[in-house]
């Protein structure tokens, strides 16, 4: 379980573990990882790179004769030519023949790279991540277990995505904005048109394979602009809208016509400020001005103005709601086992009525287990104690946690708490 550098150290400890070492399934060729090859990052120095390569080329030659399984091989090249290009061929020839499930590669210099064609006859991969990477369409192509692939809009042969959408029954796509005029098809099309991809064809109820959709816009100034074919796309499980400018109605229709979708995500989509989320098959939704908390982050001070949220979700088990304590929070279905977090948008001063407004929140949805709150945020947070006696709201009862952050990461000034 440790990565290569990791385990490298650990060589010391036995004379076993010596040898041992270097049969690990993961392999990490990472410049920042190695302390003598960080600066071939930024400066692209010939004589580090040849090294580097030199080190990655004798361990995957080790792993071809000795035939070790390779697991997840995270793989990046600050500066190719065609002789390195040659070299990062055979290294994802080994990693093919040792049966591969997790490729992360990341590749520039002065030449494009594009993938080998033998990549796509690798019956054990799972992941593909691709950055600064040509991916060229290929006749023969076998990717049946692929379950993710994210790649960049650039360089991206059309008919290869096309084809990667139809044929690999598992594969979930990680798209930006940018990419999406490669996978209109005629599963969706832009509000203004495209020619040959009008939803009301008879192409359009073609059932489409995707199962996962994210996309990214520019905020307030990028407004939604596609239609989604609800009734194409009946495979999609994961949909991700983040800085759209999308309406109220198109996210309630599109939670409701969906009919396989689990997970939903809107973060910062500041349009929005009233929508009813009515799913039977949705188990993970998520929204807020920045969602980032569920990685132990804490959201932004500016967020969304929303002023009720509707939820009819019988069978959800994960709800993270990242709005103001003024919000309407109206449940219709909900599940007691729910695991709900609510991580309130702070004011600029947290003072008594606020407090009251929240504890008022939170028993009257009797919802959230946990409770997380930025004071960074807050030039002073004065809670007095007199205030609080004709308050005649219980306690929230389903709280289990609480999080309190008081100071910013970047600077030593506290706010100050009087409780």
């Amino acid at each position: 379980m440790l990565d290569t550098k990791e385990a490298g150290r650990a060589s010391v400890l036995s004379k076993r573990w010596y040898v041992v070492w270097s049969s690990i399934s993961v392999l990490d060729f990472r410049p920042q990882y190695f302390t003598e090859f960080w600066d071939i990052i930024y400066n692209y120095d010939d004589d580090s790179v040849q090294r580097f390569v030199g080190i990655i080329d004798k361990t995957m030659q080790r792993y071809l004769v000795q035939k070790y399984r390779i697991r997840k091989m995270y793989l990046m090249v600050p500066k190719v030519d065609e002789k390195v290009a040659t070299l990062v061929d055979k290294w994802i020839m080994i990693a093919v023949q040792n049966q591969i499930q997790k490729l992360e590669i990341w590749v520039r210099g002065e030449i494009k790279y594009w993938l080998p064609e033998i990549l796509f006859s690798a019956k054990s991969l799972k992941y593909l991540k691709c950055l600064r990477i040509g991916l060229p369409y290929y006749e023969t192509m076998e990717l049946i277990s692929l379950e993710y692939l994210s790649l960049e809009p650039s360089d991206v042969d059309d008919n290869m995505l096309q084809r990667i959408i139809s044929s690999c029954p598992l594969v979930e796509l990680d798209i930006t904005c940018n990419f999406l005029d490669n996978i209109l098809l005629p599963w969706m099309r832009k509000v203004d048109g495209i020619e040959g991809c009008n939803s009301g064809t008879m192409q359009s109820y073609i059932a489409c394979p995707l199962q996962k959709f994210v996309y990214t816009g520019l905020g307030l100034e990028d407004s939604w602009p596609w239609n989604m074919n609800v009734v194409a796309l009946k495979n999609l499980r994961k949909l991700e809208i983040c800085w759209a400018s999308i309406s109220d109605d198109v996210v309630s229709e599109l939670a409701s016509g969906l009919i396989a979708l689990e997970s939903l995500v809107l973060e910062s989509c500041l349009r929005l400020k009233c929508i009813k989320i009515s799913s039977i098959s949705l188990k993970e939704f998520r929204i807020g001005d920045d969602l980032n908390v569920k990685n132990n982050e804490f959201p932004n001070e500016d967020g969304l103005d929303l002023m009720k949220i509707t939820i009819d979700t019988p069978n959800l088990l994960d709800f993270s709601y990242n709005c103001k304590v003024e919000t309407s929070l109206s449940l219709i279905r909900m599940p007691d086992h729910c695991n709900a977090h609510f991580f309130p948008l702070v004011e600029d001063a947290i003072n008594t009525v606020w407090f009251v407004k929240l504890k008022k929140f939170l028993t009257e949805t009797n919802l959230f287990k946990s409770l997380a709150m930025d004071l960074c945020f807050s030039d002073q947070t004065v809670i007095e104690e007199d205030q609080l006696n004709n308050v005649v709201t219980g306690p929230p009862y389903q709280l289990r946690e609480l999080k309190l952050l008081e100071t910013r990461p970047w600077d030593s000034t506290k706010s100050s708490l009087v409780a």
